[in-house]
């Protein structure tokens, strides 16, 4: 008979060798996957550094989690033939990437100070505190990468009230020689609240 050690020691030994778990190493379906498109966050630190240049101090707060494609579907459906023909690749782009919810990282470039936000539960803000709160979708580009589309919502939930206000607003941009710029001759789209 062999002792109990020997024992014990032969089953740590094959429990080492027993492949890991699903669990372990491959992410969850429902789990946000890391946002790296360097272009996407040129397009939203442009879009957020223009929202806040006229904010005088204080730091700018982003959802930590891109806004999911349910948040916005009735603003997407409402605005769905106003698209200029030349944003339809991008706008195709963004319908494919937004059935994904992503997990934003540290690589806006824009002047103010910003932060990260789990949840909204507790958040007060008002004009004359802190500003609201983005919430951004995945960026959609056309093939070339010259025409963008991005949905940003700006949150406020001001003091003393049980509603959070706010706009949703779809961004179509054009990169140019100085960078992505709004396209001003195009009217934007979406819904204040």
């Amino acid at each position: 008979m062999k002792s109990p050690v020997a024992v014990a020691l032969l089953l740590v030994c094959l429990c080492a060798l027993l492949p890991m778990s699903d669990a372990q190493t491959k992410p969850k379906k429902n789990q946000p996957l890391p946002y790296s498109d360097t272009d996407g966050y040129q397009v939203l630190s442009s879009i957020i550094s223009t929202s806040t240049e006229k904010l005088k101090s204080g730091s700018v707060s982003i959802f930590h989690q891109t806004v999911s494609e349910e948040a916005f579907r009735e603003v997407r459906v409402q605005c769905s033939s106003k698209f200029p023909g030349e944003f339809q690749s991008a706008l195709e782009d963004f319908d494919r990437k937004a059935k994904r919810k992503f997990l934003l990282q540290r690589e806006f470039s824009i002047q103010k100070e910003y932060r990260f936000v789990e949840t909204v539960v507790g958040v007060q803000t008002s004009t004359k505190s802190l500003p609201g709160i983005y919430s951004v979708s995945t960026v959609g580009f056309d093939e070339n990468k010259t025409h963008a589309i991005v949905l940003v919502q700006y949150l406020v939930h001001p003091v003393g009230s049980i509603v959070f206000g706010g706009d949703t607003v779809f961004y179509l941009l054009r990169r140019t020689e100085s960078g992505w710029q709004q396209a001003s001759d195009i009217q934007k789209y979406g819904r204040i609240y």
